[in-house]
């Protein structure tokens, strides 16, 4: 079972017993998603981290029409075992029949039109946790063995009273939608949470190659929220219900909770397990055709990933668009690997994207420039440890795809091609293609062209851009977006297969050398901070880089802030957003004459 743990969490996780216990969730279900058949059995539908927010993730589960997630409430040592608390939500659909049972409150969250957008990123929100948290789920991680235990808890009714009722203001007035001392909220909460607990358990022996080896139920009398009159919110108990809790663990013996006074069922291998359990999704390890191989083609699965080349000059908006992209596919069960590299020593889109897929950073440097001739490599490591449906290799602003079609073209055998998408920045692209041969080239190449961000470009510029473009590319299929916001079956067709006008340049695999940044005299130069920086200095380095900077990003840590900052700059516009963890602070500055700018700006913000 150790062995297993290694392929699930690094090393150093191991002797570090807590943090092991926080990262093992993440850990199964990001390992059990790895490929669609056993994603599917498990009973997965989707799953995404929240990008924003403080570690949690979202998910979908088979039976269920609405969100799940995940957050850590607390963790703590219990004596040389980790234990980790997170709790549970669940977002209804809202059209779906449990939003009824919900509170008021809570209904009308879901009624509110940027709901989905804040469930994506609930963990900022503290009133969506309040309003939506069904269940607690433990993850006890012991080094001793090791073993590995979860144990779920939540009332079978979660009822909350209202003192003083609940009105409701509508377009025709007042509604008293609670009469006082009603039910505002009557959620049967363990039976909403347990399919995730469920999917949860089945990855888990998935993951350990064997079923649990230990459970246990127990309970207590059941409390009920009451609020209203001077009293505020208050607990007291309920004349009915229970609440319930359900371990199950392997090579452990699922620890008691003190709290739980009235032990209902215990169980231990090799005794017969009560018959109710006949059929639980977690029963065993095996999974028909997945037990000991993650090759897809054990389950029948025998078709080849699709590749997608996605390319875009500088600042466009590939990494917004992808980052879409893969959230689209991972709610259509879709697994999405990424190849990524940038121009400079250090990458920085890899920890934008989020870790629900794999990024691989091959080499230093731009795509098709170092890259060119090791992308098999890089590809087969993929294919063999991720068995993903779709690889995007998404080449850094200022590659030339033309230097990589031959070697693309050599890849048949392990991926079926799909599309050259090139992403262009709607406002600044119209310069892009005046000033340098690689933007010109990805336009030449593309078979699918976003203009992307155009809220920023009025209707002139845009018709001139799109003149432009077709000036390059008459056969190319053009797509207006914002944000890079756009489905994949309006750009690829359904189960991608919409037949794409490929460029006659295309068509023949092309060799030989084609234009790079460096015909263009475009170099990168790197900044570490080892401290803080003022703000201000910063903000007013950021105004002062001249017009020869073509992108700059990186990480920032400021001294009015504790988190780190990520940094993105294209001529005219940056922004700094929070950064959860990101390591060492930096920023990459691209464009002509980078050294020289890069100290003067190094100067500028007092480094």
């Amino acid at each position: 079972m150790h062995g297993r743990l290694n392929t699930l969490l690094p090393p150093a996780l191991l002797d570090n017993p807590v943090q092991a216990a926080v990262e093992l969730p993440r850990a199964l279900i990001t390992r059990a998603n790895f490929i669609p058949g056993v994603r599917h059995r498990l009973g997965w539908r989707g799953v995404r981290d929240c990008a924003k927010g403080k570690g949690g993730l979202t998910a979908k589960v088979t039976g269920m029409t609405g969100v799940f997630g995940l957050y850590l409430l607390n963790a703590m040592d219990q004596g040389g075992a980790g234990l980790a608390t997170m709790g549970i939500v669940y977002f209804p659909d809202p059209e779906e029949e449990l939003v009824e049972s919900f509170s008021i409150e809570a209904g009308i969250a879901a009624q509110a039109p940027d709901y989905l957008d804040r469930v994506r990123e609930f963990t900022l929100y503290d009133d969506l946790r309040s309003l939506f948290t069904v269940a607690v789920v433990e993850i006890h991680f012991s080094p001793e063995g090791p073993g590995v235990s979860l144990a779920l808890t939540a009332p079978e009714r979660d009822t909350v009273t209202a003192l003083d009722g609940v009105t409701v203001t509508t377009q025709n007035g007042p509604v008293q939608a609670v009469a006082p001392g009603g039910t505002d909220q009557d959620l049967p909460a363990l039976d909403t949470a347990l399919p995730f607990f469920e999917s949860l358990a089945a990855s888990a022996s998935y993951c350990m190659g064997h079923g649990p080896q230990s459970l246990s139920r127990s309970s207590r009398p059941g409390m009920r929220r009451v609020y209203g009159g001077d009293a505020g919110m208050k607990s007291e108990p309920a004349p009915d219900g229970r609440d319930v809790r359900f371990g199950l663990g392997w090579n452990m013996a699922v620890p008691d909770n003190p709290d739980m006074s009235v032990p209902d069922l215990a169980w231990n291998a090799p005794d017969p397990l009560p018959a109710e359990f006949d059929g639980a999704p977690w029963l065993t390890g095996d999974i028909p055709g997945a037990a000991n191989s993650l090759d897809k083609r054990t389950m029948g699965i025998t078709e080849k990933p699709r590749l997608i080349l996605l390319t875009g000059f500088l600042g466009s908006g590939k990494t917004t668009f992808l980052a879409r992209f893969i959230e689209e596919q991972a709610g259509r069960n879709g697994f999405v690997a990424v190849v990524q590299n940038e121009i400079g020593q250090k990458g920085l889109d890899g920890k934008l994207l989020g870790q629900h897929y794999a990024v691989t950073e091959v080499d230093e440097g731009c795509v098709c420039c170092t890259l060119a001739g090791s992308l098999r490599a890089a590809l087969t490591g993929i294919l063999s440890e991720f068995q993903p449906d779709f690889v995007v290799l998404e080449t850094t602003g200022l590659a030339n795809p033309a230097n990589l079609l031959s070697e693309i073209a050599d890849l048949d055998d392990m991926l079926e091609f799909a599309s050259v998408t090139t992403v262009l920045d709607a406002a600044c692209g119209l310069r892009a293609l005046t000033d340098h041969e690689v933007a010109r080239s990805q336009v030449r190449l593309a078979d699918i062209l976003l203009l992307n961000k155009t809220d920023l470009a009025d209707g002139d510029a845009l018709g001139e851009l799109e003149t432009r473009i077709r000036d390059l590319n008459p056969t190319a299929d053009i797509h207006r977006t914002t944000h890079g916001n756009v489905p994949s079956t309006a750009l690829y067709g359904v189960n991608f297969r919409k037949r794409l006008n490929r460029p006659a340049p295309f068509l023949p695999p092309m060799g030989g050398h084609h234009a790079t940044h460096e015909d263009d005299s475009i170099q990168s130069a790197l900044i570490d901070f080892e401290s803080p920086l003022d703000r201000q200095s910063f903000r007013d380095g950021v105004a002062g880089l001249p017009d020869d900077v073509l992108r700059a990003k990186g990480v920032v840590r400021f001294t009015d802030a504790a988190a780190p900052e990520v940094f993105q700059y294209v001529p005219g516009h940056h922004d700094l957003t929070p950064a959860e963890d990101a390591g060492d602070c930096f920023v990459v500055i691209i464009g002509r004459n980078a050294e020289r700018i890069a100290g003067a700006f190094r100067s500028a913000v007092g480094a």
